[in-house]
């Protein structure tokens, strides 16, 4: 049984690119074709661009390669013109089970030198994905833990297996949110609600997911890439630039006075109205409600 709360109907990052990331060039780019990562997997069809995490046997687990490897294939779709839209998934049993533990022993076994330069803290990777100005859906198939669910927090829209579940689990292993949660959550669930999931680490299925409003929907298992897919293409369908203004001035306005929305809102709309994008689509309307008005029968 689908569970749902709402119909479906209804700058740029510029951050630098790791030299590990920047051995994939653009050139294995190609429609309908894997890219050659090692941690992650990029798969181009039909205007929508599929990342899977792909570290199956440690559940997804987060390490340095998969950042620089996630910051490259955004900024990779970002200047590709074909794709309109990113659905975010896990290959195997998860979606992810958070950073690879391995790197908080890495960092605690070194030195003070090599602490400093860590990026482990970068401020570049959650802000690639933040400022990512194109859709993104995340396609929560499995288990999904720390940075596993703070990662969605930044996506757009959420959809959620029946066999996700999600953890705030930081503060279990004596650090705090990471990703932006502390901006995201809240606003999503309210405050008490964020407080009680991060101040207790406690897990929490989909539907307690769906009821707190942290995911959009919930599917069956094996209905949740066709769903995905099909809001992609829906999303893919419309103008691409209306969209991605659309997006901006949503993230404009989460952080903005009523005023600033206002005035905010009114420059992108009068920018729209501008591009050839509108006369083509207000023309293409125009065209359909003659046709149907032609059809009506007399009486």
């Amino acid at each position: 049984m689908i569970e749902n709360k709402s119909t479906l109907d209804s700058k740029t990052f510029r951050g630098k690119i790791s030299a590990d990331a920047a051995l994939h060039s653009k050139g294995n780019f190609r429609k309908g074709k894997t890219m050659e990562y090692k941690t992650i997997e990029l798969i181009k069809e039909d205007g929508i661009a599929i990342l899977y995490l792909n570290r199956p046997d440690v559940l997804n687990a987060l390490n340095e390669t998969m950042k620089s490897e996630l910051t490259h294939a955004l900024k990779e779709t970002e200047e590709d013109d074909e794709t309109r839209v990113i659905i975010l998934t896990g290959r195997g049993r998860a979606f992810c089970a958070g950073a690879d533990l391995n790197r908080f022993l890495a960092i605690q076994k070194g030195d003070k030198a090599h602490r400093e330069k860590s990026r482990f803290g970068s401020v570049d990777f959650p802000r690639a994905f933040i400022q990512y100005p194109k859709p993104i859906i995340a396609a929560i198939n499995g288990p999904a833990y720390g940075f596993g669910f703070t990662v969605t927090l930044t996506c757009d829209i959420r959809l959620a297996s029946e066999r996700a579940k999600f953890s705030c689990a930081f503060v279990r292993i004596g650090v705090t949110p990471e990703f932006c949660s502390t901006f995201f959550l809240p606003r999503l669930i309210g405050y008490g609600k964020a407080a009680e999931l991060i101040f207790t680490a406690r897990p929490f299925d989909a539907h307690e997911a769906l009821e707190i409003g942290a995911v959009n929907y919930v599917f069956p298992h094996n209905r949740l890439m066709s769903e995905a897919r099909r809001m992609a293409k829906q999303i893919a369908s419309m103008p691409p630039t209306a969209v991605q203004k659309s997006k901006e001035i949503l993230r404009h306005g989460m952080q903005s006075t009523l005023d600033q929305t206002i005035q905010h809102e009114a420059i992108v709309f009068l920018d729209a109205m501008k591009t050839e994008e509108h006369q083509l689509a207000l023309g293409k309307l125009l065209a359909q409600m003659k046709f149907k008005k032609d059809k009506t029968p007399l009486t």
